[in-house]
């Protein structure tokens, strides 16, 4: 581009200088006056200059030069040729004269205008016509012809002399500042490609440091929860028991902030990839129970589940990210709740057979929040106001954390609140469903068990709602009252086949024994809904509850289901159940003594046998060495050998193929997950380890152990 604008500066003026000659017969002020005059040239026969147009080589037409518009005639061969023409119709045209170009015409018609031109030089007529070769159409040339001044080929080359040097001078002023131009272009190119390599060079050097320290940061948490875990199941006094409980939620909470860290560097490090894996939100939901409705029950808040029907249990997405989100808000909202209720709501709304939107909203009766706090929200680092952060304490980044993952499963948050009132989160993400799937959950298995008829006694209407929808999902009449004085009265007036009983509500001297004499009839069922309280017949309801719960507490109340040990807590069967490979070696490779310990503490009881190396070489020593090994937990960063080489070497023996070998790492991002498997290994558990994690992870690997599946059947457990 910029070689053409310079070949066109510099030879435009050569384009004007080889133009043909013309001879310009008149001159008009207007494009109307100068079209009227060219028809009356071709519509007139004995006209001089229309003699010409019967030759085809001429042309004559008008054309604007400069401010005026001319009347010519074109082209001739030569100079001469054209004073000929001139000299011919110069009788009735005495201002016609020749020109070469546009600027010539200008030149000329200005000294016309101001009356310079010598007058036998100006011929006079105004006439226009296409014109034949001067020696076919004109007479013999008088002697006055060599008269004829030569200005206007002067005042051309003049012209195009000053054309030529004003272009050329251009083109090198064009040049030189093109070139000053790129040198300053290439000089910041280069200033930003250093500082961009600079950036990249800090982001990766701060990654890096990132994932050290989560690393060295990880193992002494590691310590302090598994520790304190394996404390709490030993006989302790009820001061003990409070003293350590207290130690592992403090190494709980500051796990959370590490990761909060770690997640907001891998999201601005695009590390963070969404999955799309199957699971069940039921199964979702009592995992967000179990971490969010501790600190709900010691505040005395009620925490409340409000799925919809509309939305499936089986769905498609990512189901890590969707928890990571629900239980930040979540705990947001209790932590800034002193009193009232914080409510998971779900609503979903089909888009296709197998696509649908689900709106989760997460509503508190907090401290709220006003337009100005709202507005840096969702900013890395920052809290809406200072004195929150002392009061309350955290790193500010869960919120920007929230609104990421949002982002990339496909959606938006936004939150409503008002000063002193309560806050509304609210967000949509897309998601696929198991339609098929869909269309058998939640039946009862008799008819016997629907159109029951209910009672529902609880001071929370929003608690008591959700609950009434639950069994009308089953056809129930239900009536809900939060006083036991009227549901004495409702005692009087209807039949009822079950009655649900808040844990925290005051029950009258009447209601106790309108309920005894009910039940000792045999067709009243009671279920008690909140904590666990053995001291009460009955069945019980925990919170928060979904609609699997209810169905599954009517399948124990009328004898479908045991729900004897449905309390029983979840580490404990979990443990009993890794019983069932009692005898069988585990191969412990592990560097740090209080790790192993932990590990070691956590399989008491269970009769596996652990046998334990401190390198990775040791660990390739004693599979090749041992023929019982039936699973390997490997700890990655070792001396001499790591977890990654280690397990390597170990899949190149054929026989030893088929061992499952279980990474224990505080190592957590994506590149770490991939590197796992590219080594071989089958899965990888986090530390601090959680326990339940370390139990069932454990748990799926003796069982591919011990039924020794053929190769290609060994699946990889991503358990984080």
């Amino acid at each position: 581009m910029r070689l053409l604008i310079l070949l066109f500066i510099i030879f435009f003026p050569l384009f004007a200088l080889s133009d043909h000659y013309k001879a310009v017969i008149e001159e008009h002020p207007t494009k109307g006056e100068a079209r009227k005059a060219y028809e009356s040239y071709l519509a007139n026969p004995s006209s001089i200059v229309s003699q010409y147009s019967h030759d085809e080589k001429f042309l004559l037409h008008f054309r604007k030069s400069g401010g005026r518009y001319i009347i010519a005639a074109e082209p001739f061969a030569s100079r001469q040729d054209a004073k000929t023409f001139v000299h011919t119709i110069r009788a009735k045209h005495p201002k016609a004269f020749v020109s070469q170009g546009v600027a010539d015409d200008i030149q000329h018609l200005l000294a016309i205008h101001q009356k310079t031109l010598p007058q036998q030089q100006i011929p006079e007529d105004k006439s226009s016509t296409t014109v034949a070769t001067p020696t076919v159409k004109t007479s013999p040339i008088p002697d006055s012809t060599s008269q004829l001044p030569m200005s206007n080929e002067e005042n051309s080359l003049f012209s195009v002399t000053w054309s030529l040097i004003i272009g050329l001078l251009a083109a090198l002023f064009f040049i030189a500042w093109r070139e000053r131009s790129y040198k300053t272009l290439r000089e910041q190119y280069n200033a930003l490609f250093k500082e961009k390599e600079q950036i990249q060079d800090s982001i990766q050097a701060k990654n890096d440091f990132i994932a050290m320290m989560s690393h060295e940061i990880r193992a002494p948490i590691n310590a302090v929860m598994g520790m304190s875990h394996l404390v709490l199941e030993s006989r302790l006094t009820v001061t003990q028991r409070s003293q350590i409980s207290k130690i592992k939620d403090s190494a709980s909470l500051l796990l959370n902030l590490i990761n909060d860290i770690l997640d907001h560097s891998k999201i601005e490090a695009g590390k963070i990839t969404i999955e799309q894996i199957p699971y069940d939100l039921n199964a979702l939901l009592d995992d967000i129970s179990n971490i969010v409705s501790h600190k709900a029950n010691e505040k005395q808040i009620e925490l409340i589940f409000d799925i919809d029907r509309s939305v499936p249990n089986k769905l498609i997405g990512d189901p890590l990210r969707l928890l990571q989100v629900l239980v930040n808000l979540l705990n947001n909202a209790v932590k800034f709740t002193d009193k009232g209720s914080v409510i998971l709501r779900a609503r979903g709304q089909q888009i296709s057979r197998l696509n649908l939107k689900i709106h989760f909203e997460i509503i508190d009766t907090g401290i709220g929040m006003d337009q100005e706090q709202i507005a840096r929200l969702f900013q890395s680092y920052s809290q809406a106001d200072d004195s929150i952060a002392r009061k309350y304490g955290g790193t500010g980044l869960g919120l920007a954390i929230c609104k990421n993952l949002v982002s990339l499963m496909g959606g938006t948050i936004h939150v409503h609140s008002l000063l002193n009132e309560g806050s509304t989160f609210s967000f949509d993400i897309k998601l696929h469903s198991d339609f098929d799937f869909e269309k058998r959950h939640y039946r009862l298995p008799t008819t016997d068990l629907m159109s029951k008829n209910a009672l529902i006694l609880d001071e929370n209407q929003d608690n008591a709602a959700v609950l009434q929808r639950g069994l009308e999902y089953f056809h129930y009449e239900v009536k809900a009252v939060v006083d036991s004085l009227d549901a004495v009265a409702l005692f009087q007036k209807y039949h009822f086949d079950i009655v649900f009983i808040d844990t925290k509500i005051s029950l009258c001297g009447e209601f106790k024994r309108e309920l005894q004499n009910q039940i000792k009839d045999d067709h009243l069922k009671l279920v008690w809904m909140g904590e666990d309280i053995k001291k009460r017949g009955g069945f019980i309801l925990s919170k928060p509850y979904n609609q699997l719960d209810i169905f599954n507490t009517i399948l124990s109340i009328y004898g479908y289901m045991d729900q004897s040990g449905k309390h029983q807590n979840n580490t404990k069967k979990l443990k009993e159940s890794l019983k069932k490979f009692g005898g069988e070696t585990l191969l412990l490779a592990e560097d740090n003594e209080i790790n192993r310990s932990i590990i070691a503490g956590l399989l008491a009881g269970t009769n596996i046998v652990i046998v334990t190396a401190e390198t990775g070489q040791q660990a390739v020593d004693i599979v090749n060495d041992n023929s019982n090994i039936c699973v390997i937990l490997m700890d990655i960063q070792m001396p001499i050998m790591d977890g990654f080489e280690a397990s390597k070497i170990i899949r190149q023996n054929s026989d030893k193929d088929l061992i499952p070998i279980i990474a224990v790492t505080g190592n957590t991002l994506e590149s770490d997950i991939q590197n796992i498997s590219n080594a071989g290994m089958n899965g990888h558990i986090a530390k601090p380890i959680d326990v339940n994690t370390f139990y069932t992870t454990l748990y799926y690997a003796f069982e591919k152990s011990h039924n020794h599946p053929i190769k290609s059947t060994v699946s990889t457990l991503h358990i984080a």
